[in-house]
């Protein structure tokens, strides 16, 4: 099943502390809404990834920089290390980009996943996830065809690039300085 994740809070139960700040951007060239997560202090590191090839996405003094676009159908999350080095831009496919009623801006994840890596390799991920959720009929053919097209367009497009997400965040840094 989709989740339901709101801009600026990280909900994972390694976290011990953390502090968070959410604005709008329209001066970026892309309009949505961005947030700034710093994470203070954490129960232990979270890791992921297979033996072998394991990365730390949080940590004492890392940081988070998400941006949920208007009008598209990603979210991005830039994990930075304690010295502010980039752990990986993670890309969401997105159902939909909205904000509730009480004005949080939240997407609903739609399984697929791509993640840029500083050295410029690409992995996509949950693809199964995505398969199975339209087998048992989860999902329709429209968001899985949907789904594929935002990753292709978005590597088509050089948006899940090295270069071009380096300059994206750090504007969209700069907004909260």
């Amino acid at each position: 099943m989709e989740k339901r994740k709101y801009l600026g809070r990280y909900e994972h139960e390694c976290i011990k502390s953390m502090t968070s700040k959410t604005i709008r951007s329209d001066d970026i060239g892309v309009a949505g809404y961005a947030s700034l997560v710093h994470i203070q202090e954490v129960n232990r590191p979270y890791i992921v990834g297979e033996k072998g090839s394991e990365i730390c996405i949080a940590d004492n003094g890392y940081s988070e920089l998400n941006f949920l676009p208007d009008n598209d159908n990603w979210y991005l999350t830039a994990i930075y290390d304690n010295h502010n080095r980039i752990i990986e831009w993670y890309f969401d496919v997105t159902r939909k980009n909205a904000v509730d009623e009480n004005g949080d801006p939240y997407c609903d994840d739609l399984y697929l996943d791509a993640a840029l890596m500083p050295d410029g390799r690409i992995l996509i991920f949950d693809e199964d996830e995505l398969a199975n959720a339209l087998k048992d009929g989860m999902v329709s053919r429209q968001d899985f065809d949907m789904a594929h097209g935002v990753i292709k367009r978005l590597i088509d497009e050089k948006i899940i690039d090295a270069v071009y997400m380096e300059t994206f965040c750090l504007k969209l840094k700069s907004l909260f300085t």
